[in-house]
């Protein structure tokens, strides 16, 4: 078997729940904007599960949000969280809910639960410090990070077994056993479930890379969410002793420097930790067995640095010294990888895209219009007379007018379409998925807005002009190449030079797929 078809057998399975239908209702209202929701809408959703509602307003009423007064109602509840926390709140309590009926006697739960609620609570704590506003969304990451492990446990019982024979040895290899046993781990599993639910997508990445597989890959606030999920999976391995206490300053290092917090605050986090774990296993009447706290961490720790030889304990933190250095030169060489990758892409005059990005984006853009079947359109600008620009006021008067002339294409294009100096005194512009008429009005305010900006030189007033030539594709086969579409671009820019510059002229096509 495949990884994508167990990935796909997982999604498909029969042997795990599907969503309560308040669930779904939940789901959709979380899918909206958040600007069309009302907070009726959402109570009279949460309300249809008289439970549900009872368990969000004992959780609202608890020691995890420290409200001065009691919260009657749903409303009450919505008005004070927001809309946001409240959803993400009663999602997580009925998705909880529909696991819970997958419980079986072969199944360690107990365990499961365990480090399941330890790792929510840790990533919700890290959340309110970091991205407090995502905080109920780091919650439901963390609580439903290992759901794989379930998931093959209840499609692939026989083959899993197997795999957690082998991470008994070693919980933190359990990713790599199961990668070289059956080609994906259980955090692409989980993943892969959550897709399947619908669930947003930016909650999916954090939960595929809560191992941190793939995070550099992310960017912006799925980035930092996966990267708090990421450090909850760590400090729960430790809580739920998968680990050694003795790594405790090792992971706390790696905490902060992930995350970006203090160790201050993250010392804050970790003396309430199990707190928050008893008092949300309470409120879900979840079995979690004996947890211990982080009091109990130090003690074990401190116990075994006194048994070490300081040669040992030299060893150790030596060790998690060079770590700390491999992943700091790792980082460095990613940051600077990718300064030489823009610096190598850019026109360094302009500060646009040069004629080798261009190439570079116009091969791919091709490949998926054709994959998609969806139109691509290409602008070819060239200024008017500009040799005699250079020849009158110099090249530091040319120079600015290119610079001017990137200017106004970013103006007008607003992160529409890919932007680039293809040579000289020309400009390309790309614009997938718009219509002829569409790139034409583009074509044209692109054209008036050059000629209406005066450029400053000393103390001229400089006016320029563009001639513009566009080719539109209302879709495209495999056939048509990169060249045969800035040939013909090109071709209506020189039909626009002679028939007076200053002008716009364009062609469309209409491929006819085989």
């Amino acid at each position: 078997m495949t990884s994508e078809e167990l990935l796909q057998k997982i999604r498909n399975t029969d042997n795990l729940p599907s969503l309560p239908l308040v669930a779904i209702e939940v789901l959709r209202l979380s899918r909206a904007d958040a600007d069309d929701v009302s907070f009726e809408e959402l109570v009279e959703v949460i309300q249809k599960d008289p439970a549900l509602t009872g368990k969000i307003l004992r959780t609202v009423n608890s020691s995890l949000f420290s409200i001065p007064r009691e919260i009657g109602s749903l409303k009450q509840a919505v008005c004070l969280l927001g809309l946001r926390s409240v959803k993400v709140i009663a999602l997580s309590f009925s998705l909880i809910d529909a696991l819970r009926h997958t419980e079986t006697d072969d199944f360690d739960f107990e365990t499961f639960w365990r480090r399941s609620l330890t790792c929510a609570a840790a990533a919700r704590l890290l959340a309110q410090m970091v991205i407090p506003q995502q905080a109920e969304e780091a919650f439901v990451a963390g609580l439903l990070a290992d759901l794989g492990i379930v998931a093959a446990w209840n499609c692939i019982p026989d083959l899993y077994r197997k795999v957690l024979a082998h991470g008994d040895k070693d919980p933190r290899q359990l990713a790599v056993i199961e990668a070289q046993q059956l080609g994906v781990t259980h955090a692409q599993m989980s993943r892969a479930l959550l897709q399947s639910w619908h669930l947003p997508e930016t909650l999916c990445n954090a939960v595929g890379a809560h191992h941190g597989a793939q995070i550099d890959e992310l960017t912006g606030s799925s980035q930092k969410l996966a990267q708090i999920v990421y450090s909850a999976a760590d400090v729960a391995s430790l809580f739920c002793q998968d680990i050694p206490s003795n790594e405790l300053d090792c992971i706390k290092q790696q905490c902060c420097q992930t995350t970006g917090i203090s160790e201050t605050k993250l010392e804050e986090i970790l003396v309430t930790l199990d707190k928050h774990v008893r008092t949300t296993a309470s409120m879900l009447s979840m079995k979690v067995g004996r947890t211990i706290d982080y009091a109990q961490i130090q003690a074990e720790a401190s116990s075994h640095l006194a048994r070490l030889s300081m040669q040992a304990e030299i060893e150790r933190a030596e060790s998690c010294r060079r770590e700390l250095e491999v992943r700091t030169e790792v980082s460095r060489l990613h940051v600077e990888k990718k300064a030489i990758l823009e610096v190598a892409s850019t026109d360094g005059l302009t500060q646009i895209a040069n004629r080798a990005a261009f190439d570079q984006r116009l091969a791919e853009e091709l490949d998926r219009a054709c994959g998609q079947q969806h139109s691509l359109s290409l602008i070819m600008l060239d200024l008017d007379n500009f040799k005699h620009f250079n020849d009158t006021y110099g090249h530091q008067a040319g120079d600015e007018i290119l610079r001017h002339i990137s200017a106004c294409l970013n103006d007008v294009l607003r992160g529409v379409g890919f932007t680039a100096r293809y040579g000289g005194e020309e400009f390309v512009v790309l614009v997938a998925q718009k219509t002829a008429e569409t790139i034409g009005e583009l074509a044209e305010e692109i054209r008036r807005t050059i000629e209406s900006r005066l450029i400053r030189h000393g103390d001229q007033n400089l006016q320029v002009t563009a001639s513009l030539g566009a080719a539109c594709y209302d879709s495209l086969s495999p056939t048509v190449t990169p060249e045969q579409i800035i040939e013909q671009a090109d071709r209506k820019l020189y039909q626009a030079k002679r028939a007076g510059r200053n002008r716009v002229e364009m062609c469309s096509f209409s491929v006819i797929h085989p």
